[in-house]
């Protein structure tokens, strides 16, 4: 066991790392500490800084171990011949428990615990039968490495703190090494004993060595204080952009929006308040071709709850304007196209239901079929940018297909708002949301109608918190509204605040789009919509099929991405996403093909290694 060593620990069906958990920099063994065990048996992943702590999993994870084990035990410490393929397989590799550190997807260090024997460390003791000494659970801790620059003191805290949380999750009471004889100064430091004299192991000398786990606590204490004063002196800033967010929501805000947020909050009916919501919801008409808007508290879900119950009043009549029929047609084409049937028969509307495959755009000769055969006055329903499916469908289209047939629009442009430019000025009902490519916060649901149609409707019946007539026209809010969304949404706007401005936001989603599609293809992933009906800001694809969408998502995770591809509807159908909504650039993208590309590389190196290992000599 080499100084080089620093890691982790953690074996069987207890995990040491729970998926996604982030640590800020300086915070990160007081966080640690303060779980309780049922949690600690939960981790699996856990990030420090710049670094990620994780389980070995994936084939390309096994092959960057056994490269780097070749190069620390066969060309940094002579202890193993060379093997010509510059990978060497460790002769426990069967039994082996492998953890890794990651930084921007390279692994840079690792570690292997086993505790079945027989034990390395036994050929290097004068008796070996105290392994096996009862009341004692012993764990051997193997083949440590850390990259030459990657050696400090981060790594090497965080492994001896890992290995007592590991060690005392699993009852084992001792742990043995082979520790490099130039370095038994430092491990006993640590706490280890020497339980015999130098044992040399190729071209270099390895000392037996044991310590009592129950011994451990006091020093590994020292040690988080260590931890956390190297921690402090880390930058927090640049620990947490190592995270960049490809998710559909949440997405990632600018700092603008974020201070926005973050300002005390002011009363919901005061004046200063009524001003901004007024402003705002003014503001967003003119962005959209001209509409009256509505903004509720909650999701863009509940927007569609206000849309459903609105064309659920129309069946009981109206006051004074009687409107021709209830008559209507879901177009369905994805995840959210299929909710919102499923919202509207839950109003106890009864439309007819067109279908497409998903990735398949609305094809508006079988909606014109359709509509033909529709009474005049009847509504078409359905979703602008299917961000399950990353297609973009032809809203301008419709509304033109429907203008000849005299049938209103009603449509969910919960994520193309902000994404595309808009014109809603012949859309009869139309929903949105902040927390998309307008870049905020979600909880603010956006609803786009004509005030002086909707009052003509009899609304005994629609739920208080779904009348979007009311709401449109009350000045401030109907019920509470919480500030910071409003603040926020108002700092978002800023990016569309001029013509010119907001066509710059649309340019460059567009932009990103195009981009992120052309290297995935150049990668060979294919978009799952095609090029002409592709959203830009949303790209839905299939992983590689020897790997789930959820071990896709956790190699991302481990190179500082998050993309989509946890949600059901997506992982049932072994999809993934990416999106690049909100204060998103070209630059904080690329370093994610630069680490596909590296991983497929080095897929391609080891399947040809192994195919060359198959092959009969001549």
């Amino acid at each position: 066991m080499d100084a080089r060593v620093c890691n982790l620990c953690t074996k069987g069906e207890v995990r040491a790392w729970p998926p996604n958990s982030v640590l800020p920099a300086g915070a990160a063994l007081s966080s640690l500490v303060a779980l309780n065990e049922p949690q600690r048996r939960l981790f699996r992943m856990l990030r420090v800084g710049q670094y990620l702590f994780k389980r070995a999993e994936t084939g390309q994870e096994f092959e960057e171990i056994h490269r780097l084990n070749h190069r620390t035990f066969v060309d940094e410490i002579p202890q193993h011949q060379g093997t010509g393929t510059g990978l060497l397989i460790d002769k426990f590799h069967d039994k082996n428990s492998y953890f890794i550190v990651l930084r921007s997807g390279r692994l840079v260090g690792m570690l292997s615990t086993h505790d079945q024997p027989p034990f390395s460390v036994a050929d290097r003791l004068q008796d070996p039968e105290i392994l096996n000494r009862l009341g004692t659970k012993p764990l051997e801790v193997r083949l440590l490495a850390i990259e030459p620059d990657e050696r400090n003191s981060t790594m090497f805290f965080g492994m001896i703190w890992c290995l007592y949380e590991h060690s005392k999750a699993h009852g084992y009471t001792h742990l043995y090494i082979s520790g490099v004889e130039a370095r038994v100064d430092m491990y006993e430091r640590l706490g280890f004993v020497a339980l015999g004299p130098a044992v040399p192991c190729g071209k270099a000398t390895f000392v037996p060595m044991v310590l009592t786990v129950g011994q451990l606590p006091l020093r590994a204490e020292r040690v988080k204080k260590l931890w956390e004063a190297h921690m402090g002196n880390v930058s927090n800033g640049s620990a947490r952009k190592e995270i960049v967010c490809l998710l559909p929501g949440p997405v990632t805000m600018s700092a603008n929006v974020q201070s926005a947020f973050r300002e005390p909050p002011i009363y919901h009916r005061g004046s200063e308040f009524i001003g901004r919501f007024v402003k705002v919801r003014e503001f967003l008409g003119q962005l959209v071709g001209g509409r009256d808007v509505a903004i509720l508290n909650g999701s863009g879900t509940l927007g569609n709850e206000a849309v459903a119950a609105t064309l659920a009043a129309e069946v009981r009549g109206t006051r004074s304007l009687a409107l021709p029929t209830t008559a209507g047609v879901m177009l369905v084409n994805g995840e959210f196209g299929e909710r919102l049937a499923r919202q509207a028969s839950r109003f106890g509307l009864r439309p007819r239901v067109l279908s497409w495959s998903w990735g398949e755009p609305w094809d508006l000769s079988d909606v014109e079929t359709v509509l033909a055969h529709e009474p005049a006055g009847g509504w078409v329903w359905g979703v602008h940018q299917e961000s399950s499916t990353g297609v973009l469908n032809d809203l301008p289209g419709l509304v033109r297909l429907a203008r000849k047939y005299s049938t209103r629009v009603c449509v969910d442009c919960i994520s193309s708002l902000g994404a595309v430019p808009l014109d809603l000025s012949e859309v009869y009902l139309a929903t949105g949301s902040t927390g998309k490519a307008l870049g905020s916060y979600a909880g603010a649901a956006i609803l786009f109608a004509d005030r002086r149609v909707l009052e003509q409707l009899d609304r005994s019946g629609v739920p208080s918190y779904l009348d979007i007539a009311s709401a449109l026209g009350s000045d401030g809010p109907c019920y509470t509204f919480p500030s910071p969304t409003l603040r926020a949404l108002e700092a978002a706007l800023d990016e569309y605040a001029t013509p010119a401005k907001a066509q710059a936001a649309y340019d460059r989603y567009h932009g990103l789009g195009v981009r992120v599609r052309r290297n995935l293809s150049n990668l060979g992933f294919r978009p799952l919509a095609s090029e002409e009906w592709a959203s830009p800001v949303v790209t839905t694809f299939a992983p590689p099929e020897t790997e789930s969408p959820e071990r896709f998502v956790q190699r991302c995770q481990s190179w500082g991405f998050t993309i989509g591809g946890e949600s059901a509807y997506l992982s049932q159908r072994c999809l993934v996403q990416i999106a690049t909504m909100g204060a998103i650039s070209w630059k904080t993208v690329a370093p994610l093909f630069e680490c596909l590309a590296r991983s497929q590389e080095s897929a391609g190196r080891n399947q040809e290694s192994e195919t060359h290992a198959l092959t009969p000599p001549p």
